[in-house]
């Protein structure tokens, strides 16, 4: 069991990773219809983490690789959930968003094969969603992710919006633009952000 799930595709010799899903809990199996996503997180792309099986177009385990971010993701709501003593179900998960979906571990390199492809860049169905949160943790000012961040200003997919101003160090609850000193959540001290989550997740049913 794992709590760490994704869909992966193959194109043009780069591989995609959508639908990423940090469960709290360990599961055997994901459901498409009856698990419940209590909140996204906006980074920039997939990095290390590999598909745990071939020609699978499924839901399937993650390997890591090393990868931290999806386990501090994890730890953020684990600690936010028992920081207002609210227990949490098997089927509950946090999604997990991207600027750009193409996986590598060196942002540089995802980059320069990103704005390689010629026709329509792959982005996952479920930006189509509204959250009851979303963390913002694309990271600061960067002329080669700025233009991916306008999908997510221009239509916000949630009313609940948390991410942390490196500059001012204040946790701001607005959508960020493409020029705001946003935290990368590698890093990012967690009582900065975890009040806010838990302040939603109290008054969720």
């Amino acid at each position: 069991m794992t709590c760490f799930w994704a869909c992966f595709k193959e194109q043009n010799g780069n591989i995609f990773r959508f639908n990423t899903r940090v469960y709290l809990k360990p599961i055997k199996k994901p459901s498409l219809e009856n698990d419940i996503c209590i909140g996204a997180i906006i980074g920039k792309n997939p990095g290390s983490a590999k598909p745990s099986l071939k020609n699978c177009n499924m839901l399937q385990p993650i390997l890591l690789d090393n990868d931290k971010l999806l386990p501090n993701v994890r730890n953020i709501l684990i600690s936010a959930y028992n920081s207002v003593k609210k227990s949490f179900n098997d089927n509950q998960y946090i999604q997990v968003l991207n600027l750009f979906y193409l996986c590598d571990k060196s942002l540089a390199d995802a980059k320069r094969k990103i704005n390689c492809i010629k026709s329509d860049i792959p982005v996952c169905l479920s930006e189509n969603n509204n959250f009851p949160f979303i963390i913002y943790a694309w990271g600061g000012p960067n002329d080669g992710l700025n233009k991916y961040k306008n999908r997510f200003i221009d239509k916000p997919l949630t009313n609940n919006a948390i991410w942390y101003d490196y500059i001012s160090k204040e946790t701001k609850k607005n959508t960020p633009g493409n020029f705001d000193s946003v935290k990368h959540i590698q890093g990012l001290k967690h009582d900065k952000i975890i009040p806010y989550i838990a302040k939603i997740i109290k008054n969720s049913n």
